[in-house]
């Protein structure tokens, strides 16, 4: 992901480049030609002029609490009324694609999933249809304009902005993302699709210009000229110097306490009121609504975060009980509880993830728990293997940790998803055996030999207890 400053520095790039009808016509699903669009237009060198600006990589651009089994391409659109952008691309060998709006706070306006997104006609949407290929044409479009209550078939809207009681509309230069997750295939992790094409064209598909594409967009690899330099793995081998004294972190509470994500001032609130415990005294919900979502969150994601620092130990552990997932054994087509979830451990200030545990790569236990634990390398316990039953993400050099757990478009009947907690709702009344429970943990006590996941987590929660 990006932040504003990024995004506007290639506003310049994008207008300035464009081209004809022609290639429109050329370039189009509406064409009645084939079109493989991993041969769209590349002629920009490196990226450079493409309609997609930035690309997300963890070597360059690892800010905005990314997932590291996803990739994002953004683009800064302009979209004013009477006009739309049209989005023609191919389905991708995937687990999910998505394309989200954004206000200038960097919150999510609309989005719309792939199994919203309409096919060529004869051809069928591999999100919404079992055991149909990926690679079919598809259009999906960018309105002006506030979410109507009867939306337009595969459309998503540029929204408002939020500011109090008024709601301006969100024109102009408007940022969208396109998302991947769990690509199976494309050498930027595209999907084997290679990216969609961007056309300006009036709200009754008239007056086409198509903005130029690329392989890859220039920020932050120069269209992927720039090889991965290791900075990231460079990273995570430095453990946290252990001569530094910790010192309690304002995002983590002792003990700690796992929170649905709402949005950027719910997120304020909280961290205030771990210093000034008094705030949480006052009648906050009185406040005027600011939106909900930020950090260019993903409409069709819930969060939870859990913060922890050094200041109580070293060593930090998450349990819950996993959702089936998309794909997943035994889990019949659209019969999984969500269709994607993760778990990453970030840094709050510089936003960045250390690593991830994506579901289909984390071991569960009998019970269908996922436990995973936090720390140095230096200080990782000997049973927190996959052979035990244990994820194990790296702390990084940071005195704080974040836990960022996603939850992906839940089914109707999963009653337990993230996205069902209200404001102000404990989350394990909703959650029940799903909603995560954390603890701090002493490695001797993690270690005992012959425990099971659970017994491990007890009894360093009764250590805890304690010693507090």
């Amino acid at each position: 992901m990006i932040k504003p400053l990024l995004i506007l520095s290639m506003t310049s790039l994008l207008l300035a480049c464009g081209s004809s009808n022609e290639k429109a016509d050329r370039l189009s699903p509406r064409s009645n030609e084939p079109v493989d669009s991993r041969a769209m237009d590349t002629s920009a060198l490196a990226g450079l002029g493409c309609s997609w600006q930035v690309a997300s990589q963890a070597d360059f651009a690892n800010i905005a609490f990314p997932d590291d089994a996803a990739r994002y391409w953004v683009a800064l659109v302009p979209v004013t009324p009477g006009n739309r952008i049209r989005i023609d691309g191919r389905f991708p060998d995937a687990r999910y694609f998505s394309f989200n709006s954004y206000d200038a706070a960097l919150r999510p306006t609309d989005a719309i999933a792939d199994i919203e997104v309409i096919p060529e006609r004869g051809a069928q949407n591999p999100f919404s249809v079992s055991n149909v290929a990926a690679g079919a044409l598809y259009s999906a479009y960018l309105a002006y304009g506030e979410v109507p209550e009867s939306r337009e078939p595969g459309t998503f809207y540029a929204g408002s902005v939020g500011l109090g009681p008024v709601n301006l509309p969100n024109s102009f230069l408007v940022p969208i993302i396109y998302r991947i997750y769990v690509s199976k295939t494309g050498e930027f992790f595209d999907g084997g699709v290679g990216l969609p094409l961007l056309t300006i064209e009036s709200s009754n598909g008239e007056q086409s210009y198509t903005l130029p594409t690329c392989k890859e967009p220039i920020l932050p690899s120069f269209g992927g000229a720039l090889p991965d330099l290791g900075l990231n793995a460079l990273l995570l081998g430095l453990d946290y110097p252990d001569e530094l004294l910790p010192l309690p972190f304002p995002t983590a509470v002792y003990p700690p306490v796992t929170s649905v994500f709402y949005g950027l001032p719910d997120t304020a609130v909280n961290i205030v009121s771990n210093v000034v415990p008094a705030i949480r005294q006052l009648p906050l919900e009185q406040l005027p609504a600011t939106g909900g979502g930020g950090f260019l969150s993903n409409i069709h994601n819930a969060y939870t975060t859990t913060a922890f620092d050094r200041s109580h130990g070293n060593l930090f552990l998450l349990r819950a009980k996993a959702p089936s997932w998309r794909g997943a054994n035994q889990v019949g087509f659209n019969r999984e509880q969500v269709r994607y979830w993760s778990i990453c451990q970030n840094e709050f200030l510089t936003q960045r993830y250390t690593g991830c545990a994506l579901d289909e790569k984390t071991p569960l236990d009998q019970e269908g728990y996922f436990t995973v634990a936090v720390s140095d390398a230096a200080d990782r316990p000997q049973f927190a293997t996959d052979d035990q039953g244990i994820t194990w993400l790296p702390w990084g050099p940071f005195p704080d940790g974040l836990l960022l757990y996603r939850q992906m478009l839940p089914h109707v009947n999963f009653a337990e998803a993230i996205q069902n907690v209200p404001k102000g709702q404990d989350l394990a009344d909703v959650m029940k055996d799903f909603a995560p429970q954390a603890s701090y943990c002493r490695r001797d006590v993690f270690d005992q030999p012959g425990l099971t996941p659970r017994q491990r987590f007890e009894r360093c929660q009764q250590d805890q207890m304690l010693n507090q």
